[in-house]
């Protein structure tokens, strides 16, 4: 008899809870969501876009470049910047925690900054400075990518309307503008320095990137659908930098080879964090 009623009250104990936890959250939305094969989407997103960079032991004593010897490059860094990301959502179903996900995306203004810092002034080539003299001189190399990347999604337990996982793959980036990029400036100036330290060139990069890529994400289950924040890292596996054989023209090839712009970098690498939304 005190058994029946030991069971009788533990029974009524956690249909008690079970009923108090239903009344502080609510039925449970999309509840056979995760059970369907395929899901689609869409995803908005903004990366900060930048570069791990290596330069060459030498590149402050361009004495072959430098038509004066105390003229020299210091220092070549780069900054971050924003760009636009907006992509397509596929994603399959392998388990109960694992999904295979395919994000083809755009990524829009995917500039990489790179500054070089001078001994001395020099004068800027960029167009918005109208040739005025500075130590510190700025070489955007634009950008425009197609990205294709694939993941697994490991997903945790569901806790009533929200889910935490993590994300990990690779993609291939293809930029779109890499034709305009492949062209050698040629200075028609008649300032000496700017002629000679041939500056008014930009690093020429690779029309493609290959990179692995993993982070983190919240899924929030809603009456009607499924809403993602996404937190991402990016790093490229290979050098951006295209080599000789890579440049298509060859007319003004030596005018690039010589340029301080191009002699003091050894290999660029792609680095991108990224805060995506998703909603399927």
């Amino acid at each position: 008899m005190r058994r029946s009623i030991f069971l009788l009250a533990s029974l009524l104990l956690i249909c008690s809870i079970s009923f108090a936890q239903e009344s502080r959250f609510g039925v449970p939305n999309l509840v056979a969501y995760d059970k369907e094969r395929f899901h689609w989407g869409f995803s908005l997103g903004i990366n900060i876009v930048d570069v791990n960079l290596k330069t060459r032991s030498n590149y402050e004593y361009p004495n072959n470049i430098s038509p004066i010897d105390s003229i020299r490059v210091m220092q070549i860094y780069s900054k971050a910047t924003p760009a636009f990301n907006v992509g397509i959502v596929a994603n399959m179903r392998l388990g109960e925690y694992f999904d295979l996900r395919f994000i083809p995306s755009f990524s829009i203004a995917h500039d990489i900054d790179l500054y070089y810092q001078f001994s001395h002034p020099l004068p800027d080539p960029n167009p918005t400075s109208n040739g005025v003299p500075t130590d510190l001189i700025l070489r955007k190399i634009e950008c425009h990518y197609i990205n294709l990347p694939l993941f697994i999604k490991f997903k945790s337990s569901r806790m009533h309307n929200v889910r935490l996982y993590a994300i990990a793959g690779g993609q291939i980036g293809l930029n779109m503008i890499s034709s305009r990029n492949n062209k050698i400036r040629v200075s028609t100036s008649e300032n000496y320095l700017s002629d000679k330290m041939k500056i008014e060139n930009v690093p020429i990069i690779k029309p493609y990137d290959v990179q692995v890529k993993g982070g983190v994400g919240f899924d929030f289950y809603t009456t009607y659908f499924k809403f993602s924040t996404e937190f991402k890292v990016t790093f490229g596996v290979m050098n951006m930098l295209e080599n000789e054989k890579g440049i298509k023209d060859k007319e003004n090839i030596d005018h690039y080879l010589t340029s301080p712009i191009y002699t003091g970098l050894q290999s660029l690498k792609s680095k991108t964090f990224s805060i995506s939304f998703i909603i399927e």
